[in-house]
């Protein structure tokens, strides 16, 4: 009898060890030793249908390891995987008074080649790097030009539910400071313009988001698009598809596969 209880104890111990270290922050000893942060570049291709041509935009952002290691550790292995080329942005969000948009999201649609959108869900959830759910390394502001991953609405459970998709602030949200993961900031960014049978134009790189990208996604109409592997619907998605291109990481010497993620 007491063999049976000290084998029942065992299952429970390792039960609940196991459970607990699958929902855990990533600890000291698991964190690389970066020094210089990595950077990704996302481009972006849109075509408003406005006679104007197609716009093409390069946004530089720099990635803050340090504060979110997990978040950024994830967002590099999809990247250099592919899993973000061609996904479409699926939300467009006014969240303010003054009725400026607030972010544009995207990271887990897909376009077939008839143009259906596709659910292109990961079966998986990372912890949620920010104050609001105990994680006080991540002191990085919700600003013009950030990177942050999206998640679930609401607390408590909600704060663990990001797994692909992100977003790019446009405005500030003072709102969502310390309840969502900014794990990056804007560097720089060139917009082109390409019409039919013409020579790209292209401006100036920057130090912020292009004005020019800015003011066609401010411009940005939405309407209702329906997924077509899965019951959803995009309530907010652009009216003109606007697809991630390519997303490309330069790891800046770091060999970022070592990386570990914490799972939720």
């Amino acid at each position: 009898m007491k063999k049976l209880l000290l084998l029942a104890m065992t299952f429970v111990m390792m039960f609940s060890f196991t459970a607990c270290s699958g929902g855990s922050f990533l600890s000291e000893k698991d964190i690389l030793d970066v020094t210089t942060n990595p950077e990704v570049t996302i481009t972006l291709e849109y075509d408003l249908d406005d006679g104007d041509g197609v716009r093409e935009v390069e946004l530089v952002f720099e990635l803050f390891y340090n504060k979110a290691p997990s978040t950024v550790a994830n967002f590099i292995k999809l990247a250099k995987e592919g899993y973000y080329n061609g996904k479409i942005i699926d939300d467009a969000v006014i969240e303010n008074g003054a009725g400026k948009l607030s972010y544009i999201s995207g990271g887990r649609y897909d376009l077939d080649e008839n143009g259906e959108i596709l659910d292109d869900k990961k079966n998986y959830s990372i912890k949620g790097e920010f104050i609001a759910n105990k994680w006080d390394a991540n002191d990085l502001t919700h600003e013009y030009g950030s990177l942050v991953m999206d998640r679930d609405l609401g607390p408590g459970a909600a704060f663990d539910t990001a797994s692909t998709r992100f977003y790019i602030t446009l405005n500030e949200s003072v709102e969502r400071n310390r309840n969502y993961c900014v794990f990056g900031k804007i560097k720089s960014s060139k917009y082109s313009i390409k019409k039919s049978g013409e020579d790209q134009v292209s401006y100036p790189s920057a130090d912020s988001l292009s004005e020019q990208f800015r003011q066609d996604m401010l411009d940005v109409d939405t309407e209702t698009k329906k997924v077509s592997n899965a019951d959803l619907v995009l309530s907010r998605a652009p009216e003109h598809n606007i697809v991630f291109k390519s997303v490309v990481v330069d790891e800046k010497g770091t060999d970022y596969s070592k990386a570990k993620v914490a799972k939720a």
